[in-house]
């Protein structure tokens, strides 16, 4: 059985984490399950390619040559089968080792048992009009091919999630150190307060406070002046008190 990078095959295989990158192969084969295998032309493409052994197609099953089962040699033969797969609960162990990470059920059969020459892949590969043609001729001078092809050699050895993380990871310490750099050396000194000119208002909060800080004083000088005319009212009705008795 050909294992995949990412889709699930064996049972024992843990999910891969590969956000964010996204398996082309891996998630258009899930597409391709859910009908007939004539409704993607393209998986009789890559069973094709299989079986011709094309470095660049098994680079998209494995990147890792050896875990390729056919890596030597291609297959002879090659069939799609079609299962159903669900996550283990804990309960689901036998005790004797480890709960595998997956259930599967067979389905059937999706691609039909085929090698190279077979007329049912020929009559496929035209069918769908994907029998070997003259590939372009491409000018050897040409820059942008050049880096492409560069940068895929580049990349051939890791996984698209590690190319992908890796470039997030520099462009972070780019950014960081960049922020480091702006900053100033030796801080900056404190700055100072100051109050308003001559002539200018004073800021609003200061001049609502003061402002109310003035009315509540007037309040209270006004309630003091009150106090002091009824006691200088009560004392003057006192003392013609006292006159009215040393007359009597």
């Amino acid at each position: 059985e050909i294992e995949f990078m990412y889709k699930p095959g064996n049972v024992s295989t843990a999910p891969p984490v590969v956000a964010p990158h996204q398996p082309r192969l891996d998630w258009q084969m899930w597409f391709a399950a859910l009908a007939h295998h004539s409704s993607s032309p393209w998986f009789t493409s890559f069973v094709y390619r299989l079986l011709q052994g094309k470095k660049d197609v098994i680079r998209l099953v494995q990147v890792d040559e050896s875990r390729y089962p056919f890596s030597a040699q291609p297959p002879i033969y090659i069939r799609a089968q079609l299962y159903k797969y669900w996550f283990t609960g804990s309960a689901e162990g036998s005790g004797e080792g480890p709960v595998p990470w997956w259930r599967r059920q067979h389905v059937q059969e999706f691609f039909p048992a085929v090698s190279l020459g077979d007329p049912t892949l020929e009559s496929l590969l035209s069918q769908h009009g994907l029998k070997d043609k003259t590939p372009l001729k491409r000018s050897a001078d040409a820059f942008l091919p050049w880096l492409l092809q560069s940068l895929r050699q580049l990349s051939r050895p890791f996984s698209g999630p590690a190319v992908l993380w890796s470039l997030y990871l520099v462009a972070a310490t780019v950014s960081l150190l960049r922020a480091l750099g702006r900053r100033p050396r030796g801080g900056a000194p404190p700055a100072r307060h100051k109050g308003p000119r001559r002539g200018e208002p004073a800021e609003r909060g200061g001049g609502e406070k003061n402002g109310q800080v003035r009315r509540k004083e007037a309040k209270e000088a006004e309630e003091k002046g009150e106090g002091r005319a009824r006691g200088a009212a009560a004392d003057g009705h006192s003392d013609g008190l006292r006159g009215t008795k040393k007359k009597k």
